[in-house]
C-alpha cells in the first residue's frame, strides 16, 4: 500500500514538473565575431492555471554566473533599465529569443533562461542551455601561380573559412558591392586580369547569423587605385585610409595627387573642392601619407562625424590626358567610443559587493580589432568588450580606460569607478587619534622629568675659568681675637675656603695649608 502511494506521489510530481520547461537549439550555435546572432528559445509553464502570471525574464551566461542562474550576474534581466549587446527578442508568454549584437570571442559559452512567476514557487530555469561559438570569418587568397605581386596571366583562389560547423550554411561572393553569380566556399581564378582588380567579399549565411568579410585584390599590368575594406574611426582620434596605386611605368611620371570626400565632390572628383591637394600649400586634418609613385594612402586627424563617407584618390601624370580616379572609392564610417556602467546587482551609490559589468562600445564593424583595458594607466590583464566585477571592493576604484585598436586607428574612453566603504589599506580615523595622542602623552612625560631633573641639581660655580672640577664651599666660623659684640650689634663673618679636592662638600683636613685657600670677610651692623 505504501509503495503504491509512494509510485502515485512520483508520478504526480512527474505530471506537475512536466508543465514547466524551456526548449533551446539542439546543436551549437555558430556566430561570426562583430556581426549579430540570434539564440532562439521557448519555454512553458501550468496554463491550466490562468492566474499564472510571468513577471520576470532572465538570460544569464555561464561565462560568469556560478549559482545555475538563480542570482546575479544576468546579460539580460527584464527588471533591469540598462542596454547592452544582449537583447530580449521574446515575451512574456512562450518565446524567450535573445539577440545578441557585436558579437565577440568572450561571449561563446553556454546561455540559460530562467523566468519567475506570480507563484511563489514558480520559478523554473531551462537545463542545460543553448551553446554558443564564435569565431572568425577568414578570406584568404591562394596563389596557384605566379610569384611577388600579382601580374596579368597568374592563377590564384579566394578562400573563405569559418572555424565553427554549422550544417545549413552558404556563402555568397559578391566585387565592389555587386553580387557575383557562383558559390561556395573557394572563389576560383585561372587567369587574373587587370579588370579583376576590385574588393571582393564573402558573406556567410546561416538560418541564425550571417557575417561578411573582404580582401582586395590588386593585379599589376595597367592603372588603377586600389582600397581596402571599410575603415571604422572613433570620434577625435586619427585614421589612416591605407591606398596603393598604379600606372604603366613607362615614359610616366604623377605630377599631381588628390583626395576627395563624395560628401561634397559631385564631379567624380575630376574637379575641387578637394579634402588633398598635392598642389596646395594649405594644411588641415587630411594629410597626405603616400608619395608619387604606389603609395596614396591619407591620414585623418581629429575625426568628426561629417567625415563618414566615400573617399577617392585621384592622380594626373605628365603626359597630357593620362590620369586616372580610382572607384567606387574607400568607405569610412565614425562612431563614439562609450564606455558604460551596468548594474547587474545593488542600486544607488556603488558600495562593496556589488556587482557591475564595465562595457566598451563602437558602433561600427571593424573585424580585426581588439578592446584593452587599464585602470590608473596601468595596463589590465583582461580582453573583450566587457569588464567584470563579480563582487567590487573600494580597492577597485580608479579611472578605467577602454583603448579599441584595429591595423588602421584607435580610441580610447574612461570612466571613473568610485566604491563607497571603508579602504583596508587605510587605518581607521580613532586609531589614528590614538596613536597620535600616546605619542604626544610620552613626549609630556618625558619633557616633565627632564624639567624635575634639571631643577634638583645644584647650582653651577660661577668661575669655572681655572679649574672646570673647582668646587667652593662656604662654612661660617666665630672671628678670632674679637669681643663679643653689644647687644645690638650685629656681626656677621664668613670664610670662603677654596679647595679643588673637595669631594661631596666635605673638606679633606689631610690637604696641606697651603693648599686652601681662605678668605675673610666681617660685616658690622650697628
Amino acid at each position: 500500500m505504501k509503495m503504491l502511494q509512494l509510485v502515485t506521489i512520483l508520478l504526480t510530481l512527474s505530471g506537475v514538473f512536466s508543465d514547466w520547461g524551456v526548449k533551446y537549439p539542439d546543436n551549437p550555435i555558430c556566430a561570426v565575431r562583430g556581426f549579430s546572432v540570434p539564440i532562439p528559445c521557448s519555454y512553458y509553464y501550468p496554463t491550466s492555471n490562468p492566474n499564472i502570471q510571468v513577471t520576470q525574464m532572465l538570460w544569464c551566461s555561464m561565462n560568469s554566473n556560478t549559482d545555475k542562474c538563480q542570482n546575479p550576474p544576468y546579460v539580460y534581466n527584464s527588471a533591469s533599465i540598462t542596454t547592452s549587446d544582449f537583447e530580449y527578442a521574446g515575451d512574456n508568454k512562450s518565446n524567450c529569443t535573445l539577440l545578441i549584437h557585436n558579437v565577440q570571442f568572450s561571449y561563446s559559452g553556454v546561455y540559460k533562461f530562467r523566468f519567475i512567476t506570480d507563484n511563489p514557487s514558480g520559478k523554473w530555469t531551462g537545463e542545460p542551455g543553448a551553446t554558443l561559438q564564435v569565431a572568425d570569418l577568414k578570406v584568404s587568397l591562394i596563389r596557384l601561380s605566379g610569384i611577388g605581386t600579382l601580374k596579368q596571366g597568374d592563377s590564384l583562389n579566394l578562400t573563405c573559412d569559418v572555424n565553427c560547423t554549422q550544417s545549413s550554411s552558404q556563402f555568397v561572393w559578391s566585387k565592389n558591392n555587386e553580387r557575383l553569380n557562383t558559390s561556395g566556399r573557394v572563389l576560383h581564378f585561372p587567369a587574373v586580369t587587370v579588370r579583376d582588380s576590385g574588393n571582393y567579399t564573402c558573406t556567410w549565411k546561416t538560418n541564425r547569423a550571417s557575417g561578411s568579410e573582404t580582401i582586395s585584390l590588386h593585379i599589376e599590368g595597367g592603372w588603377g587605385v586600389n582600397y581596402t575594406t571599410p575603415i571604422c574611426a572613433v570620434r577625435g582620434f586619427s585614421v589612416s585610409i591605407p591606398c596603393s596605386y598604379s600606372y604603366p611605368q613607362h615614359n610616366y611620371q604623377v605630377t599631381q595627387k588628390l583626395w576627395c570626400s563624395m560628401n561634397s565632390n559631385t564631379g567624380g572628383c575630376e574637379n575641387p573642392p578637394y579634402v588633398y591637394n598635392s598642389s596646395s600649400i594649405t594644411t588641415s586634418d587630411f594629410e597626405y601619407a603616400g608619395d608619387d609613385k604606389s603609395d596614396c594612402t591619407l591620414l585623418i586627424h581629429n575625426v568628426q562625424f561629417s567625415y563618414s563617407g566615400e573617399y577617392r584618390f585621384r592622380f594626373i601624370t605628365n603626359v597630357s590626358g593620362d590620369m586616372w580616379t580610382g572607384e567606387p572609392g574607400q568607405i569610412l564610417q565614425v562612431s563614439d567610443l562609450k564606455v558604460s556602467l551596468i548594474r547587474l546587482s545593488g542600486n544607488g551609490t556603488l558600495k562593496q559587493g556589488d556587482s557591475l559589468n564595465l562595457t566598451c562600445d563602437v558602433k561600427c564593424t571593424q573585424s580585426s580589432s581588439q578592446f584593452v583595458w587599464s585602470k590608473n594607466n596601468e595596463r589590465l590583464n583582461t580582453s573583450g568588450r566587457v569588464l567584470h566585477f563579480p563582487a567590487v571592493t573600494v580597492r577597485d576604484s580608479g579611472n578605467y580606460t577602454c583603448t579599441w585598436k584595429t591595423n588602421m586607428t584607435s580610441g580610447s574612453e574612461t570612466i571613473s569607478l568610485l566604491v563607497e566603504g571603508e579602504n583596508p589599506d587605510h587605518q581607521p580615523n580613532w586609531i589614528i587619534a590614538v596613536v597620535t595622542s600616546g605619542v604626544i602623552f610620552i613626549i609630556l612625560v618625558l619633557l616633565g622629568a627632564a624639567i624635575c631633573n634639571r631643577r634638583r641639581k645644584p647650582d653651577a660655580p660661577e668661575d669655572n675659568s681655572r679649574n672646570a672640577g673647582e668646587q667652593t664651599q662656604v662654612k661660617q666660623l666665630p672671628l678670632p681675637n674679637e669681643e663679643v659684640p653689644q647687644q645690638g650689634d650685629v656681626t656677621y663673618a664668613s670664610v670662603c675656603i677654596k679647595d679643588n679636592n673637595l669631594n661631596n662638600g666635605r673638606v679633606h683636613t689631610e690637604q696641606k695649608k697651603e693648599d686652601i685657600s681662605v678668605i675673610y670677610s666681617t660685616v658690622t651692623i650697628k
